[in-house]
């Protein structure tokens, strides 16, 4: 879908028909699982548009006026302006049907908050999944969040009344799913809810069931009460507008949007934030929450020697920020080809091997690495000679960069964090 979108604006945007353009958008919509009567809809409400705003600005070429149009239409058909999600203290209850990827949201959810300086408590009352609290007392462990649970124990409401007991700013209560939606999981979650009394209950939905988002939405909204939804597996579904605009045509706000695997991967949803990345245009607010906690590492690194340790955190904190070819979408570069992406992926894995095989002494005095050391290291990373002299050259290149930049550290840095929207 978003291949066949951006290739229908740029034609617009390089001169080409209207008609065509919109013909090819038809196509894209429908492939990526919208509803056909939306669709149309759509349609006709853009070529309407056009003709009105042709008799206002009569100079203006129609194909200028159908590329704004057709933006800020798509962006209404998949939500419109995004809702901010509270980052307050609360209690956040998630549900949903079986595969849906409630626990791994629960998880990412917990380091959203944790990046923005409030306590999360991952709480398990998934009482039926055999591994579900053993999941997500692992995922707590790894975002570094803490973690309730009670394993073997059958009475998801009695864990949800304990865990309360314990002081915390925000509870994310982890339920269980179904394969469908029956009486028996209404009550169970019912049950929870009066004794939760969560602030929000996030229904989590995977981006490939498309249209039938809508009518999920609606039952767990009729049935439950839901305030919102997480849409997730958005990185590799077709049907992720078909998704996108069932939430919104049920009248339901998507809230966040799971873009990987990564606990980093959530992302508040904003559908003119991500009609805009997939029409290359930056998506910086997305590009510092990657950010959001490397302002203090950075000014930390230029306080002391710029040694290969330092070197290889750099690497390490840019490679955490997420795969390379989300990085460049979030600044604007849509397509990369596959082959770039994927040298960039052998060069951190031959550099990470590099750095692993240099002893102690090596990584904090460079300056002693002669070819018998060099050899020894590309021998023992299983890389090349030249591999470890690529490694160094690197180093090198990038010790001078931040020896310049220390020296003008004061106002410079400044006005770099300014830039990066580090500083207000």
């Amino acid at each position: 879908m978003l291949e066949r979108i951006r290739n229908a604006f740029e034609r617009l945007r390089l001169g080409g028909d209207v008609d065509d353009a919109l013909r090819e958008i038809q196509r894209a919509l429908i492939l990526s699982d919208v509803n056909v009567k939306t669709v149309k809809e759509l349609t006709e409400r853009i070529k309407e548009r056009i003709r009105e705003e042709k008799k206002k600005y009569p100079g203006v070429p129609a194909r200028d006026l159908a590329y704004k149009i057709i933006f800020e239409e798509i962006v209404n058909i998949m939500g419109g302006k995004g809702r901010p999600f509270p980052v307050v203290p609360q209690k956040i209850l998630l549900v949903g049907l079986f595969g849906s990827g409630k626990t791994t949201t629960a998880a990412k959810l917990a380091k959203w908050f944790k990046k923005r300086g409030l306590k999360p408590l991952l709480v398990a009352l998934d009482v039926h999944r055999p591994a579900a609290y053993h999941q997500l007392k692992q995922l707590a462990e790894k975002v570094g969040v803490d973690f309730y649970g009670e394993e073997g124990a059958r009475d998801p409401v009695g864990i949800a009344e304990k865990a309360l007991e314990v002081q915390t700013d925000v509870y994310i209560f982890d339920s269980a799913g179904r394969s469908a939606l029956d009486d028996e999981l209404m009550e169970e979650l019912r049950r929870i809810k009066e004794v939760v009394i969560p602030d929000k209950t996030l229904l989590v939905i995977p981006a490939d069931i498309g249209q039938v988002a809508a009518r999920e939405a609606r039952e767990f909204n009729e049935r439950v009460g839901i305030d919102g939804v997480v849409i997730t597996k958005m990185d590799g579904s077709g049907k992720a507008g078909g998704a996108l605009t069932a939430c919104h045509e049920a009248g339901v706000p998507v809230y966040f949007i799971g873009t990987g695997e990564s606990p980093d991967d959530l992302e508040e949803f904003d559908a003119e934030r991500f009609v805009g990345r997939l029409l290359g245009v930056p998506d910086l607010k997305a590009l510092m929450e990657r950010f959001q906690g490397k302002e203090e590492d950075l000014e930390e690194l230029l306080k002391g020697e710029f040694d290969i340790n330092a070197f290889y955190k750099q690497l390490k904190a840019f490679n955490e920020m997420g795969p390379l070819d989300k990085v460049l979408q979030m600044l604007g570069i849509s397509t990369v080809p596959e082959d770039v992406i994927e040298d960039a992926r052998k060069k951190f894995k031959k550099y990470d091997a590099i750095y692993k095989s240099m002893t102690k002494q090596e990584r904090a005095h460079p300056e002693i690495l002669n070819e018998s050391r060099i050899r020894r290291i590309a021998r023992g990373s299983g890389t090349t000679v030249e591999d470890v002299r690529a490694f160094l050259r690197d180093y090198r290149r990038a010790k001078k960069m931040f020896e310049k930049l220390r020296k003008s550290r004061g106002r410079n840095l400044e006005r770099i964090l300014k830039r990066m929207g580090m500083r207000p």
